[in-house]
C-alpha cells in the first residue's frame, strides 16, 4: 500500500510534505515524465498515433463529436490539445463528471502498457514515497503549494500514480500488460469502439522483478480511509451548485419521458436525433445567397459583433469611411441573414434588423421559405455547429486559421433541423425570455464584484501609499493620487523603476493552430481562447512565463486595462496591447500592487470614450509612484495578501457561479434549439423592471465573450 506517513487526509483532500515526497510541476524536471503534459510516451488506439495521454483523455471527453476529437489529437503539443478542448467543453459527454476519473486512470494505464520500460522504469525509480503533481490552481488533480510551504490538494492524479505503481509492484503487473476497454457507454474514438491494448511482447524494465503482495497489501481498505470513496464512486464535480434563474419545468424529449418513435433517427452523428415533428435538410433548401452589390456607398455600412449582431459601424468606431470607400460592398436588406465566413467557428451569424452595408467577404442569405430566421442564428452559435462550422471551413493552407473561410457551397450542404415556423417564433421568444432573466443576474453578480474589488483596491492603496505603521512620520508630495506618504520612502517615476517592453504586433497570418500562445487582453482576464504563432524570429526575451508582470496599456476600465500577473503555468508571446515589465529590483508582489494603484489611478483619470483607457509608454513612465523601504516592501505585500484573501475568495466564488450560469445557459439553449426541450408551452414573463437598453447590451457583451480576436476578424476586410 502506499505510504501515508506524509499525506495526512482531511476528508477528499491530502497535506503533503514536499520534502519527502516526489513532487512534479515541469516537464522538463526529474519526475516530469509522470505528467499528461510530457512528450515521448506515445499511444495508439484503435491504430490511431495520439501524441500523449493529456491528448487521449481529453478526446475522450468528446464520444459523440469525432469531429473534436480529431481536432484534439491532431495537435503537436498536450498543451495546445488541452486548450483545443476547452471550447466544447460545455457539451462534454453528459456523465463526464461521473467518468472522468476512470477514463484518467484507464488513460495511465494505456500509456504505461504503450511505454513499458520507459514509463515503467520512472514510476519505480519514486520507491514508495507519496506522487504529488503541484498546481497554481488546480487542488483536485493536483495540490496547491499552502503558505508553510506544503501541498494541500486531492490530488486525484498522484494517487492514481501511486496505486498504478503499487499494482506494477506486484503481482498484478503482468495484468497491466493488457488493457481492456473501460466498461462506460460510448467509450469510443472517431465513432469505433475502442479496443483493447497491449504492450509489446518483449518489452522488460531492467533491473526489475515483480514483489508479491504481502497480507497487508491485500486487505481491504477501513472505512476510515477515503481511498475508495474517490476512486470507486461516481465523481462529482467539487464546485458548489448554483441557483440558476428561476423557470418552469421543462419537458425534455429523451427517454424518459417520450417515446423513441416521436424522434427523427440521427441524419448525421454529430447532429444528433430530432423530434419527428421537425424537417431536416441542407442549408441550401432554407437559404440562397445573394451578391447585390452598391455603386454608390452612400448606404449605413453595417458592422457585425459577436453580442450584438449588425449595427451600424459609426457606433463602434470613430474612424469615418467615405462612400467612395464602400463602393463594391454588399447590399443587406432587413429579414437577410449575415454570415462572417472568417468568424463561422466562432457563431458569426446576425439578422439584419435595417437596410444596409457589409463587407464583401460576408455572405448574405435571402430566406426561401416561411421562418423565424433568429432561431437559425441560436442554432449556428452553438458549440455542436460552430464545431461543424470549423470543419467544413477551408483555407490557404493547413493551420492557418486566420485565413480559414466557410464557403456558401460548404455551408449549403450541412444538415440544419427545421421545426414549424409557429415553433420556431415560439424558441426564439422562449430564449430572449430566458435570456433577460439570465443578463439580470450576472449583471447583479458583476456588480457585487466590482464591489469587492473596490474594497480590495482600497486596502491596497492604503498600504502602498501609507504603509503598516499608520502612526509614521510622512511628508507631502504635492501629488494628487498620493498626497502624502512616510517620510523615509522615495518617491519615482515609474520610468526609472522598470523598463516596459513592447508587445508583438502579430498579424491574422501569423496565427497558427498550434505553436506558442499568444496572449491578448482577453486571455489576462481568464479567456480560454487563444491563438497561436510557429515563427522563429521572436526574441526568446519577449516571452513571458509564470509569474512575470505584463500592463495592459488599452482595454476596459476595471476589466481589461492594467497590470497583471501571468499565472497560466505555461510560456506565451505578448500582443501589441500589452507591455512586459523587465528589469526591476522590488519585491515582485509589492510591485505588482504597486502596479494596482497606478491602474487605478490612470483609470479614475481618463477621458475620452466611456468605460475605455489607454495610455501610451511615455505617460505611464512619468507617473510618480511611492517606493517603501526594501525591508517593508514584502510585509506590506503579506499584508495586503492577508487582508484581500476573504475578498478574492468571494470574488472566485460569484466568478465560478457565473461561469456555471452561463455553462448552464448555453447547455439549455442548445438542447431547446435541438428539440431535446419542448419548450412549445412554456412562458416565462419578463421582469418588470427591465434594464436599460445601454446596461442590458454592455451585459449582454460580456455574457458572450465580445473577444477581440472575433471583433478583429469580424472588421478585418471592413
Amino acid at each position: 500500500m502506499t505510504s501515508t506517513s506524509d499525506a495526512r487526509p482531511t476528508g477528499q483532500t491530502r497535506v503533503y510534505d514536499r520534502e519527502t515526497s516526489v513532487v512534479f510541476l515541469k516537464t522538463k524536471e526529474r519526475f516530469g515524465g509522470l505528467s499528461n503534459m510530457a512528450a515521448g510516451f506515445p499511444l495508439r488506439v484503435n491504430g490511431v498515433r495520439i501524441k500523449t495521454s493529456e491528448a487521449l483523455y481529453q478526446a475522450c471527453r468528446f464520444p459523440h463529436m469525432p469531429e473534436v476529437q480529431q481536432l484534439i489529437i491532431g495537435e503537436n503539443s498536450p498543451m495546445t490539445a488541452k486548450m483545443r478542448s476547452k471550447p466544447y467543453r460545455r457539451v462534454s459527454r453528459h456523465d463526464w463528471d461521473f467518468v472522468r476519473v476512470k477514463i484518467m486512470r484507464w488513460s495511465l494505464r494505456v500509456k504505461l502498457a504503450q511505454n513499458w520500460r520507459e514509463f515503467g522504469r520512472l514510476l519505480l525509480s519514486t520507491g514508495d514515497r507519496p506522487i504529488v503533481e503541484q498546481s497554481r490552481k488546480d487542488d483536485f488533480w493536483g495540490a496547491k503549494v499552502a503558505e508553510d510551504g506544503t501541498l494541500v490538494g486531492m490530488n486525484v492524479l498522484g494517487r492514481l500514480l501511486m496505486e498504478l505503481r503499487e499494482q506494477l509492484k506486484g503481482d498484478e503487473a503482468e495484468s497491466l500488460r493488457f488493457i481492456e476497454p473501460l466498461a462506460i457507454s460510448e467509450f469510443l474514438l472517431f465513432g469505433q469502439p475502442i479496443e483493447a491494448v497491449q504492450a509489446a511482447p518483449n518489452a522488460e524494465i531492467p533491473g526489475w522483478t515483480p514483489r508479491r503482495p504481502s497480507q497487508a497489501d491485500t486487505a481491504p481498505p477501513q472505512p476510515s480511509d477515503p481511498q475508495p470513496s474517490l476512486f470507486e464512486q461516481p465523481m462529482i464535480s467539487n464546485a458548489e451548485p448554483v441557483s440558476a434563474p428561476s423557470l418552469p419545468t421543462l419537458a425534455r424529449d429523451d427517454d424518459s419521458q417520450k417515446h423513441r418513435s416521436d424522434y427523427h433517427p440521427a441524419v448525421r452523428d454529430w447532429l444528433g436525433d430530432l423530434p419527428s415533428r421537425w424537417d431536416v435538410l441542407r442549408s441550401k433548401y432554407l437559404f440562397r445567397e445573394i451578391d447585390d452589390r452598391t455603386d454608390t456607398g452612400t448606404e449605413t455600412l453595417l458592422s457585425m459583433r459577436q453580442a450584438h449582431g449588425l449595427i451600424p459601424h459609426a457606433k463602434v468606431s470613430t474612424k469615418p469611411v467615405t462612400p467612395e470607400e464602400l463602393k463594391g460592398y454588399k447590399r443587406v436588406r432587413i429579414g437577410q441573414m449575415v454570415l462572417n465566413r472568417m468568424q463561422a467557428s466562432n457563431g458569426m451569424f446576425a439578422v439584419a434588423r435595417e437596410d444596409g452595408l457589409v463587407s464583401p467577404d460576408y455572405a448574405v442569405f435571402q430566406p426561401l421559405r416561411p421562418m423565424e430566421p433568429d432561431y437559425f442564428v441560436d442554432l449556428f452559435k452553438t458549440t455542436i455547429y460552430r464545431a461543424k462550422f470549423r470543419q467544413e471551413s477551408k483555407g490557404l493552407g493547413t493551420g492557418m486559421s486566420g485565413f480559414l473561410r466557410l464557403y456558401s457551397d460548404r455551408f449549403g450542404a450541412i444538415h440544419v433541423p427545421q421545426p414549424p415556423e409557429d415553433e420556431q417564433r415560439k424558441i426564439v421568444k422562449f430564449i430572449r425570455a430566458y435570456d433577460l432573466r439570465v443578463r439580470r443576474l450576472i449583471r447583479n453578480k458583476r456588480q457585487l464584484i466590482r464591489l469587492l474589488n473596490e474594497q480590495k483596491l482600497a486596502i491596497i492603496n492604503q498600504a502602498v501609499t501609507r504603509g503598516l505603521d499608520l502612526d509614521i512620520q510622512i511628508k507631502p508630495t504635492g501629488i494628487d493620487w498620493m498626497p502624502e506618504v512616510p517620510a523615509h520612502w522615495d518617491v519615482k517615476r515609474l520610468k526609472y523603476l522598470t523598463k516596459f517592453l513592447n508587445g508583438i504586433a502579430f498579424k491574422p497570418a501569423d496565427w497558427k493552430d498550434s505553436g506558442v500562445p499568444i496572449i491578448r487582453i482577453e486571455n489576462l482576464n481568464g479567456s480560454e481562447k487563444f491563438n497561436y504563432t510557429d515563427r522563429q524570429d521572436l526574441p526568446e526575451r519577449m516571452l513571458i512565463e509564470p509569474g512575470d508582470l505584463v500592463f495592459a496599456w488599452s482595454g476596459n476600465r476595471g476589466t481589461s486595462f492594467g497590470s497583471f500577473e501571468w499565472t497560466r503555468d505555461f510560456p506565451a508571446y505578448l500582443n501589441q496591447h500589452i507591455f512586459k515589465l523587465e528589469g526591476y529590483d522590488l519585491h515582485r508582489k509589492y510591485f505588482f500592487y504597486l502596479l494596482r494603484a497606478v491602474t487605478k489611478h490612470v483609470e479614475d483619470n481618463a477621458h475620452g470614450i466611456i468605460g475605455l483607457v489607454h495610455i501610451t509608454k511615455p505617460a505611464l513612465g512619468a507617473i510618480f509612484v511611492p517606493v517603501a523601504s526594501p525591508e517593508e516592501q514584502a510585509a506590506i505585500a503579506h499584508k495586503i495578501d492577508e487582508e484581500s484573501a476573504e475578498l478574492n475568495q468571494a470574488i472566485e466564488k460569484i466568478a465560478s457561479e457565473i461561469r456555471l450560469i452561463g455553462e448552464y445557459r448555453e447547455r439549455l439553449i442548445a438542447d431547446v434549439v435541438t428539440g431535446k426541450l419542448d419548450v412549445r408551452h412554456i412562458e416565462i414573463a419578463a421582469p418588470a423592471d427591465e434594464p436599460i437598453l445601454d446596461e442590458d447590451d454592455a451585459l449582454e457583451e460580456e455574457l458572450e465573450g465580445d473577444a477581440a480576436e472575433v471583433m478583429e476578424g469580424a472588421d478585418a476586410d471592413e
